[in-house]
């Protein structure tokens, strides 16, 4: 089945960072690497300011500043990036008038010299330096090693100039950047020069850690390039290259093949004017652990764990480099508790060394210079004083007083590098380790487990507001409405009211009034304070009663006419009976001027001081009332397509906005001053209920009263769901106070039986609500038998087992019991969690509370530093216990336990195989049964399947036991158990070499559709036809079922999945047999959606759809991606190709070698076709159609409408036959334009269409808005 795939939060890391006058004035900028876009920051009024977001259709594995710069210092820095995809982009800032920055490409490509693509996980190096030219220009230049042994050397200005070759408005472009004399003497003198050049490192450097360009030398076109490497011996070096960037074209060429890097000395064969020299060794033997060198004007660091050694730049290179020289410093760190790595370091303006390591601490080392009575020498001093930030670095940036700390694993923070002081720049959740899915009635609430070390939790990652709880009081039952004013709080039940004096101040205090002048015996509509005459206004389902002090009386009372609806807002109060409305304004002399009407009144809202609407049954109209001088006027009217039930206006921008929840569940959304008979107005179904609205007025959101609460947030597109932290809520009210910056809100839970005070935080689409454990969660299950969640907390020395309620992930913290803390053996790691019935059946997971054979499965293993794959594990089950008090948590007893020879990976039932489980070990399944009559599980069969198995997924299929096998090397594998004789058999296997991560199998009434993610950012989708059943004959099952899984789709996500779950972030589940809302929203959704978390700290939603769905979205996929520009030189269709290790790159990839062998070249097209995305939306760039202007939205529409009809046209078969075997990425519309004629109208699509839902042709801008509206919703 094809998927749709949606990015529910964007990954938050930041993965490296760079400082430069990147807008070409004295301002400096830092430019982080957040994976898939880079953002820009000043400082700006001691503080830092975002400039502005750029994403690209790239996962950037480097970021460099490139200074272009003449000799009188005029210039600008242009920004480096280098993909995962081995790609290549110089891209420029310019600073428009009114603030915006826009980004300019300067080059985009490949690196010639690398003929295939190399592992994303390989130690890729990076720097990048200048040389000077002979007038005294400094060109950028980048050295670059994506290959062991060999490296890259990439020429900036070399590079823009062969590119402006090609591009009419280079010269423009450079001359809005650069000086035109500049422009002049460095690109147009570099257009004939090579931009990549490859060196090999030198045979004796076997392991490189490090490289570093160092400052240009005074001799003119050389760089030096310094590698810190270990050699066979193990011992560490710095050794020094120079590179002569002065060579010509002709020079280069004759001088390539001298390259002998297996020669034990090959820089001796080289010839003198060779481009790469090796100099020799700089220094030897320096501290083993060394990882980090930095060049500073006076010299270059050698940064190790223990050691810190600086190299003056006085230093000369000799035949016996291991005698000591006056020259070299080595000073010791301050000791550590334990080892600790330096990750990254930085020069400070007053000439400090900033080094921080990997926890967080940092060190500063000082260059003071010493004389000894011969000469100057510069030492190194470190000071004492050792600080630490709370977040994991990777990455050091300066700007002005400010240092930036980088990290992919935490918070990336601010720094004043002076004082100490620190802040959070951009929030980072860490990496999703883990996941599970607690299901609430028709909603999924996604618990994942997030961050490293003293930053790890657990995360509730769901599209809900959480509610900050201050008072709950339960056993309430029928409060049909709640109304507010000042400190009274008026409940109404069915049939009375009330009364209740509420205090805020320091803690909520409610303290219900039994003697009270208000009226108790009625239902209370509203209720109102006017400060002018110092009374309430309470009106009641008889008329309106004014109370004073502890006097009231009625002015207003019928105790035969009925009054139905009523509000109060600016001192305007309106209420009615029947087709009557009463109008009071309460803050002149009382009067009561009132309004006939033809219907009766069917909603009212008061929104000014002399402005209301109401809705009428019968005619379904809104009408906008104003009153001027005592007189009302009918200012405007519309038709809604069902009877109004209640109404909100929210400003937003410059214009008031009006929703109105119809009787039908639906909401209407249009700009107040668009009322009109001939207004145009957006229509969504919401609910199956009439839609209740309620103002959350200082949230600028509307809150869906109902089973299912939603809430609605504006956007300039339209609005966005989102759900609340309880459900079945029925009324509401505000609290406010002058006191509180956040006002607080009153919710009515009618199935919780509860009435919550609380104050509404975080109010956006999709929220994470972070419980810190100050340790990493490796594993997390939620247990809906007894409403638990037990994680596994990673230790230094061993990993602990920890239990919490259901209940308490919505708290605002977790008091940790030690009684519920398991402790496992020293070296113990937990790898599984999962909930069991000894001896089961195995038919499904109960969906009841077990009997008192439901245990919890524990898997561990044991892990020591010296060994790359356990050798021995065990598996335990724990039964759940309830404390002896009711308030007490539940907590787990061991049982039992069995130990288990192998990695111990993961762990399922066997379906429909009684008292059985399947275990992960190593690269092998192996089926456990339970003894009952010596109460343990018995090895019954092995089956080796490939490497390492991560994970196992069993299939409930009625007479029939399958299990889907992931494994970290070889892709999947279809398991079936023979349940008479016990075997254990593959028939069905991937036949792809992929790394899965984690997987899902979704199961539909024909196949099983097997996802997972692989570990070079893509995603696959493989299917197996769904078995016969036991009664069909041999011959035909062995021929279904003895197959390769065919790949269905595969994408390009650019982001490494770690986990994925079938579940949902909606506010609303897609599947579920509660709320059928969604399946509206969004027709031909034909499966659950899952959801899936990266090691960059996103998640996201990948939803099934039908063919008929996908063409739809795929249409606009293609139909905006050709209107989206491509920042950078990156294209989305290439983004999203499939990665592979080994697949052409550089000039494997040239066209111009198609045409020289058509064999070849069909042989490397249909190559490139493996690699192709197939069946999969990017729904993020579909979504960005609402944000288009309206003329570019129409032209759009027509080419996507184009799109389809070339698409059935071309259909020979079937549709999903035509899915598979065409690349609709690269469908052109002009070439098949002559299909069309096969195709005499549209009535045949619009059939297929209608059955399925969907817009049918020829489509217009608002059906194609109200669908992508839907779209947006599910995530």
């Amino acid at each position: 089945m094809p998927f749709v795939v949606s990015t529910s939060k964007s990954p938050t890391a930041v993965l490296g960072m760079v400082t430069g006058f990147f807008l070409g004035n004295d301002e400096k900028i830092v430019l982080l690497n957040r994976l898939n876009k880079i953002s820009l920051f000043k400082e700006k009024n001691q503080s830092l300011e975002h400039l502005g977001d750029f994403p690209l259709f790239a996962s950037l594995k480097f970021v460099e500043a490139l200074p272009f710069f003449d000799s009188k210092g005029i210039g600008r820095h242009v920004a480096f990036l280098f993909s995962v995809k081995q790609e290549v982009s110089i891209v420029a800032f310019k600073q428009e008038r009114g603030g915006r920055v826009e980004l300019i490409t300067l080059f985009y490509g490949g690196v010639d010299f690398c003929y295939g693509q190399q592992k994303i996980g390989e130690a890729y190096l990076c720097s990048s330096g200048v040389y000077r030219t002979q007038g005294d220009d400094l060109i950028p230049i980048v050295v670059l090693s994506i290959h062991c042994g060999s490296f890259f050397v990439f020429d900036a200005a070399s590079a823009i100039a062969s590119y402006s070759r090609n591009s009419k408005n280079a010269s423009q472009t450079l001359g809005n950047i650069f000086p035109l004399e500049y422009t002049q003497r460095v690109f147009k003198k570099q257009k004939r020069v090579e931009y990549f050049l490859q060196g090999q490192f030198h045979a004796s450097e076997v392991d490189v850690r490090r490289i570093t360009i160092g400052r240009a030398e005074s001799e003119k076109s050389l760089v030096p390039l310094f590698v810190l490497y270990s050699d066979s011996l193990g011992k560490t070096h710095v050794s020094e290259y120079s590179i002569d960037m002065g060579k010509s074209d002709d020079q280069r060429r004759g001088e390539r093949m001298q390259n002998y890097s297996w020669i034990s000395d090959a820089s001796s064969v080289f010839p003198a004017e060779n481009v790469f020299r090796r100099k020799g060794v700089l220094l030897a033997n320096v501290e083993t652990n060394a990882c980090l060198l930095h060049v500073v004007s006076e010299g270059l660091f050698v940064i190790g764990v223990q050691l810190i050694t600086f190299i003056s730049r006085k230093s000369v290179f000799t035949p016996t480099p291991t005698v000591p020289s006056k020259n070299v410093t080595t000073l010791s760190f301050p000791s550590f508790s334990t080892y600790i790595e330096p990750v990254c370091c930085v020069s400070l303006p007053n000439k400090e060394l900033l080094v921080c390591f990997w926890d967080g601490t940092y060190v500063k080392a000082t260059l003071k210079e010493e004389v000894d009575g011969i000469g100057s020498t510069k030492l190194v001093l470190l000071n004492v004083v050792v600080s630490s930030l709370c977040t994991i670095p990777d990455s050091l940036a300066v700007l002005g007083e400010y240092c930036v700390v980088g990290s992919p694993m935490a918070n990336t923070l601010w720094m004043k590098w002076r004082t100490g002081e620190s802040g959070i720049l951009v929030n980072h959740c860490g990496p999703v380790f883990d996941m599970t899915v607690a299901v609430d009635g028709p909603r999924m609430s996604v618990i994942a487990s997030t961050g490293v070390g003293p930053n790890g939790g657990l995360s509730l990652v769901r599209s809900a507001v959480n509610v900050r709880h201050d008072v709950s009081i339960g056993n309430i039952s029928d409060v049909k409405r709640i109304s507010v004013s000042g400190k009274v709080i008026i409940f109404t039940f069915p049939g009375y009211s009330r009364i209740c004096h509420c205090l805020t101040e320091e803690c909520t205090k409610i303290e219900e009034l039994l003697e009270t002048p208000f009226d108790t015996l009625n239902e209370t509509l509203a209720l109102a304070w006017s400060s002018k005459s110092n009374k309430f206004y309470q009106v009641t389902t008889i008329g309106l009663k004014v109370v004073s002090g502890n006097e009231g009386n009625y002015l207003i009372k019928d105790d035969v006419k009925r009054i139905e609806h009523a509000q109060e807002s600016h001192g305007l109060l309106i209420f009615s009976s029947s087709r009557i409305v009463f109008i009071c304004n309460l803050n002149e002399p009382f009067t009561k001027p009132t309004l006939q009407l033809e219907n009766e009144v069917s909603c009212l809202l008061v929104f000014s001081s002399n402005s209301f609407l109401i809705g009428e049954w019968g005619s379904s109209a809104v009408c906008l009332y104003e009153i001027h001088e005592g007189v009302v006027y009918l200012k405007g009217k519309f038709i809604c397509s069902a009877t109004p039930y209640s109404m909100c206006v929210l400003p937003h921008l410059e214009k008031p906005r009006l929703l109105i929840g119809l009787i039908n569940g639906n909401i209407v959304d249009l700009a107040l001053e668009d009322i009109s008979l001939e207004c145009s107005y957006h229509e969504v179904l919401l609910m199956t209920q009439p839609l209740q609205l309620f103002n959350l007025e200082s949230h600028n959101s509307v809150l869906c009263l109902g089973e299912v609460p939603l809430i609605i947030i504006l956007s300039d597109t339209g609005f966005q769901l989102t759900g609340i932290d309880f459900n079945d809520v029925s009324a509401c009210a505000i609290i406010r106070s002058d006191a509180q910056l956040l006002p607080r809100y009153i919710f009515f839970s009618k199935g919780e039986r509860a009435l919550v005070f609380g104050t509404i935080v975080d109010l956006k689409k999709l929220n994470m609500n972070f419980h810190a454990f100050n340790a990493t969660v490796t594993r997390v299950k939620y247990i809906s038998w007894w409403n638990i969640f037990v994680l596994s907390l990673r230790r230094n020395e061993k990993d602990q087992i920890f239990t919490m309620m259901g209940h308490e992930i919505t708290n605002s913290c977790v008091t940790r019991d030690e009684q519920n803390l398991i402790e496992l053996l020293e070296n113990e790691r937990c790898v599984f969690i999962e909930p069991l019935v000894l001896g089961g059946s195995n038919e499904r997971y109960e969906l009841n509370h077990p009997d008192d054979k439901g245990v919890i499965l524990i898997g561990t293993t044991f892990a020591f530093p010296d060994e790359q794959l356990s050798r021995s594990s065990r598996f335990m089950w724990y039964s759940v216990e309830q404390g002896r008090l009711t308030s007490e948590r539940l907590q787990l007893r061991q049982d039992g336990s069995k130990d288990v020879e192998g990695a111990l990976q993961c762990c399922c039932v066997v379906p429909n195989y009684t008292g059985r489980i399947a275990l992960g070990i190593n690269g092998c399944v192996s089926i456990y049964s339970w003894n009952s009559v010596d109460s343990t599980f018995v090895a019954e069969e092995t089956l080796r399947v490939g490497t390492i198995v991560v994970r196992l997924v069993p299939l409930f299929q009625e007479g029939l036991s399958s299990i889907v096998a992931f494994d970290n090397r070889h892709s999947c594998f279809f398991l079936q158990v023979d349940t008479i004789q016990g075997n254990l058999s593959i028939v069905a296997r991937d036949s792809e070499l992929r790394g899965v991560m984690d997987g899902v199998v979704s199961q539909s009434d024909k196949r099983h559709d097997m996802c997972f993610g692989d570990d070079h950012f893509n995603f696959f989708s493989v299917y197996h036809d769904i078995a016969p059943s036991q009664g069909s004959s041999d011959t035909q099952s062995k021929m279904m079922m003895r197959r390769k899984l065919k790949t269905k789709a595969q994408y390009h996500l650019g982001d490494l999945i770690t986990v994925m779950q079938q579940g949902s972030f909606a506010p609303c589940s897609v599947m579920n047999d509660i709320v059928p809302i969604p399946n509206n929203l969004i027709p031909g959704v034909c499966a659950s959606q899952i959801v899936f978390g990266t090691s960059y700290g996103a998640f996201g939603t990948i939803t099934p759809i039908t063919n008929e769905t996908y063409l739809f979205l795929k249409a606009f996929e293609v139909s905006v991606s050709a209107v989206t520009p491509n920042l950078g030189g990156f294209t989305h269709t290439n983004f999203r190709e499939v990665l592979s290790v080994g697949q052409e790159r550089g000039h494997s990839r040239n066209a111009s070698f198609d045409d020289k062998n058509p064999k070849s070249a069909a042989i490397l097209q249909e190559r490139r076709k493996r690699y192709l995305s197939k069946c999969v939306c990017d729904a993020d760039l579909i979504e960005k159609f609402l944000t288009l202007p309206r003329d570019v939205q129409t032209r759009v529409t027509s080419e996507a409408e184009l799109f389809i009809k070339l698409c059935f046209a071309s259909i020979k078969s079937s549709l999903e036959e035509f899915l598979d075997q065409t690349d609709l990425d690269h469908f052109s519309t002009s070439s098949n334009a002559s299909l069309l004629n096969k195709s005499s109208d549209i009535n045949g699509i619009n059939t297929i269409f209608s059955e399925r839902g969907l817009p049918c042709l020829p489509l217009t801008v608002e059906d194609v808005n109200a669908f992508i509206h839907n779209l947006e919703r599910t995530h």
